[in-house]
């Protein structure tokens, strides 16, 4: 398959660099220097893949403006960044980056990227996959603290394993820890649908962008485990669970 790829960065050897290991590959791309002639063509043109390396904040605005572009509702947005600086990381998934790739662009990152996006197992959107996660819940209702088990987590939602009935469309709060981002999270979920006797899919309501970027966090780094080994090992976004 064929990528419409864009690479948005003040340094010319970046662009350079990207357009060399892709146009070979049979991709087209363009370059540009300037957020604001690539923001235009953004909302003129469908793209499958941007690449954002420009100093924030013009960077984050970019990328919220993608992420707002009706024709980028599919677009995988990487952020390249020269600094290990955690905050700005969360940020910048935030602002709807999938990937924070680190500078000097490199082939060993970008060739490995661009085959798993035309791989089958990139067909699978990060934003409705759910992934394993086994952690203590806090669920709080009616000034009661009722404790539960999640069993799994998307962007959307979690499934959640209870010995106590939570009638559907009942809005409650839940308090749990992500160990692997390092995050303790507070949120309002409503009850969605019911497994059985014991399970209970709840899906997350006007998520705090704290708590929605290290859900993102989260799930881009199990996501891994579904393409090829090793094609994201080098992106920053993994480091952040193994320090």
């Amino acid at each position: 398959m064929s990528l419409k790829i864009m690479a948005v960065d003040n340094d010319p050897l970046i662009q350079k660099v990207i357009r060399a290991l892709a146009v070979p590959l049979g991709h087209t791309v363009l370059t540009f220097d300037d957020s604001l002639k690539a923001n235009q063509q953004a909302e003129k043109q469908r793209f499958n893949l941007v690449f954002v390396g420009m100093p924030r904040p013009d960077g984050l605005e970019l990328i919220c403006q993608i992420g707002s572009s009706p024709l980028s509702s599919e677009t995988i947005v990487v952020m390249l960044s020269a600094t290990d600086d955690i905050e700005l990381l969360r940020k910048a998934f935030g602002a709807g980056a999938k990937f924070v790739l680190p500078k000097p662009v490199a082939a060993a990152r970008i060739i490995p990227m661009l085959n798993a996006m035309e791989s089958p197992e990139w067909k699978v959107s990060s934003h409705a996959a759910r992934l394993p996660v086994f952690t203590e819940v806090s669920c709080k209702w009616g000034g009661r603290d009722f404790p539960m088990r999640s069993m799994n987590i998307s962007e959307t939602g979690m499934l959640l394993q209870s010995s106590h009935d939570v009638e559907l469309g009942k809005e409650v709060s839940l308090e749990f820890k992500l160990a692997e981002v390092r995050a303790s999270l507070n949120v309002r979920v409503r009850t969605v649908r019911k497994q059985g006797t014991d399970r209970i899919a709840m899906e997350f309501i006007d998520l705090a962008p704290e708590n929605q970027s290290a859900i993102q966090l989260f799930v881009m780094g199990r996501l891994k485990q579904l393409t090829a080994p090793g094609v994201f090992s080098d992106f920053r976004t993994n480091r952040l669970f193994t320090q």
